[in-house]
């Protein structure tokens, strides 16, 4: 069963938005995007789940998960040039929109 995104998803724009200032994270085809966002959200959302206590769960520590995750899925696709930097970039760009900081264990 394939599951579709909203479109209007706000995730999509700030996807967008890195496409347009030469981040090379999100790839050059919008329609892999949809599937972007899901692999982001379910990364974010089980951040305590992959990382039990004690682990931090800051803002900063998801952001950084979330980078590592897009690295992972970039190489995974044939994208092995990517770099760690624009993972972040990203992740950050993307994290505002995820949710609010977790509350400190």
């Amino acid at each position: 069963m394939t599951r579709h995104s909203d479109p209007a998803d706000p995730l999509i724009p700030v996807l967008a938005a890195a496409q347009r200032a030469g981040n090379p994270v999100p790839g050059v085809d919008p329609q892999h995007w949809p599937e972007i966002v899901r692999s982001v959200r379910r990364r974010w959302n089980s951040f305590a789940h992959r990382h039990p206590a004690p682990a931090a769960d800051t803002r900063g520590a998801r952001v950084e998960d979330l980078a590592r995750g897009l690295l992972t899925r970039c190489a995974a696709g044939g994208r092995s040039l990517i770099e760690i930097s624009d993972c972040r970039a990203l992740a950050g760009r993307l994290a505002p929109l995820l949710g609010p900081a977790p509350e400190p264990r």
